[in-house]
C-alpha cells in the first residue's frame, strides 16, 4: 500500500531533528569526547547551529570518513506505508544510526556512551507527538557493525502520521 502524501515526511524529519537538538544531555554525549561529557556546561545555540547540526546530528544521512573523535547520529527515513484499516493514517519508519568511536565508549557514568546516547534519543522521541503530525513510538535497536575504530547501532521508531 502506498503512503498517501510523501510531502510531509520531510516536515516530520525536521521536527524530529529539532527534538534531538533540544536534548542537552544528548548534545553533550555527542559533542564532548572526554570521560565525563555530562558534567560540561550546556551547549549554546550558536554551538548547536555551527558545530552540532549536520555535523553530529544529521538530517542528511551521509557519514563520511571520520575527521574527529565525536560520535554522530544520522536520521534515515527507512520506509513508509499506508494503513489498510484507515486510509487517513500512515506509518513512516525511521532509523537513527548511532556511530561511536571505540575510544569513546567509556564515560564517567554507570553507562557506556552508545547506550547513553540511545537512551537520550529514546527520551526525546518515544511516545512523543510531533507538532500535531503524528506520534512516534519505538526505540528498538540493532547492532549494525563493529570495526577496530567505530561502532554503529541502528535505533528504530515508527511515526504514525495522519492527514
Amino acid at each position: 500500500m502506498n503512503v498517501r502524501n510523501c510531502a510531509d515526511i520531510g516536515i516530520n524529519a525536521q521536527y524530529i531533528i529539532k527534538r534531538l537538538l533540544a536534548n542537552q544531555n544528548l548534545l553533550k554525549l555527542l559533542y564532548y569526547t572526554d570521560k565525563d561529557p555530562l558534567n560540561h556546561e550546556d551547549l549554546t545555540q550558536e554551538q548547536i547551529q555551527k558545530e552540532v547540526f549536520e555535523k553530529l546530528i544529521k538530517i542528511v544521512p551521509r557519514v563520511g570518513p571520520k575527521e574527529t573523535a565525536n560520535s554522530v547520529v544520522a536520521l534515515r527515513i527507512a520506509r513508509g506505508s499506508g494503513l489498510a484499516a484507515n486510509s487517513e493514517f500512515k506509518n513512516v519508519y525511521l532509523s537513527l544510526e548511532v556511530f561511536v568511536p571505540m575510544t569513546q565508549w567509556i564515560i564517567k557514568d554507570t553507562n557506556l556512551r552508545p547506550f547513553a546516547i540511545m537512551g537520550e534519543i529514546q527520551k526525546s522521541l518515544n511516545n512523543k507527538k510531533i507538532e500535531g503530525l503524528g506520534k512516534l513510538t519505538g526505540g528498538d535497536f540493532d547492532l549494525n557493525f563493529l570495526t577496530e575504530e567505530i561502532s554503529s547501532y541502528e535505533q528504530t521508531f515508527v511515526l504514525t502520521s495522519y492527514d
